[in-house]
């Protein structure tokens, strides 16, 4: 569904590429890796992450990105607050590593190649979950990552309907892409626009639902925006929805200042506790 949006790619840096040739004697792999749970999540939802920052071409207030190999983070030009996902990868090797790893695989692939991909890798971490708990899992696309081109979009369109009626889900900064390819979203995948991106006039402008990053109780309540803590709101059909801002952030931004607030007046100190199925 054309409807005139077009994005210009932004190219994968020369020091990305440069980082990736260092680190090739590790990073040579097939497999793409899928993780389960984690302390915001319970573990039925099974997740799929890349580079965060490399991989998303239309983040803008929450653009950061982590060296593949050192895992210095940078933030982009008009970041306000950092994205939770750069700061697990520069804190967590295994993490970063991982992302990069499935990056790299799917960046060099066509759609067909990605679809074929990821429903391999998925398949049997799916199908164990159903043998174990006698229940579907829940599939997100991207805690760290975004949707990095048509080609990528359309693999998971494809995966999700191959899984029926297995849910899935995800937030994204790409509603060019969701817009424009309005006939090929399964009606099992919810989507929700990540505000804080290049595109977020579409979202008012379709009446798209949408997860908003909020500083403050009092600023959800402003907005008549439900706070989610699950993730719930985002894999279940509904109303847009405010998650009260976490991780690390900026020393003397606005954001950081949010946070210890939320410590001081409510004891919030972000996800820290796994959760279980």
């Amino acid at each position: 569904m054309p409807i005139g949006i077009h994005i210009k790619q932004r190219p994968v840096s020369n020091a990305y590429v440069t980082t990736q040739q260092n680190y090739k004697n590790i990073m040579i792999t097939n497999k793409l890796n899928w993780q389960q749970g984690n302390a915001k999540l319970p573990n039925r939802i099974i997740h799929f992450s890349l580079a965060s920052g490399h991989s998303c071409p239309a983040a803008k207030e929450c653009l950061s990105k982590a060296d593949p190999i050192t895992g210095k983070i940078t933030d982009g030009p008009d970041t306000i607050y950092r994205c939770f996902a750069a700061t697990m990868e520069a804190r967590h090797s295994a993490v970063r590593r991982n992302r990069n790893i499935n990056f790299n695989i799917l960046r060099k692939c066509t759609s067909k190649q990605m679809f074929t991909k990821l429903h391999a890798s998925l398949q049997p971490l799916h199908d164990k979950y159903i043998k174990n708990h006698d229940q579907r899992p829940i599939i997100r696309s991207h805690i760290g990552g975004d949707f990095f081109n048509k080609s990528y979009f359309l693999a998971w369109m494809r995966l999700a309907n191959e899984f029926k009626p297995t849910q899935f889900y995800a937030y994204t900064k790409r509603i060019d892409l969701w817009l424009q390819n309005l006939d090929q979203i399964p009606s099992n995948f919810e989507l929700n626009a990540s505000r804080g991106g290049r595109f977020d006039h579409l979202i008012d402008e379709h009446n798209l639902k949408s997860a908003e990053v909020v500083y403050s109780y009092e600023e959800a309540e402003r907005k008549k925006l439900e706070l989610d803590h699950d993730d719930s709101h985002a894999y279940l059909p509904g109303k847009s929805f405010g998650q009260l801002i976490h991780g690390t952030q900026p020393a003397g931004s606005d954001a950081s200042k949010a946070l210890r607030n939320l410590s001081k007046n409510h004891g919030y100190t972000g996800y820290s506790a796994a959760k279980s199925v």
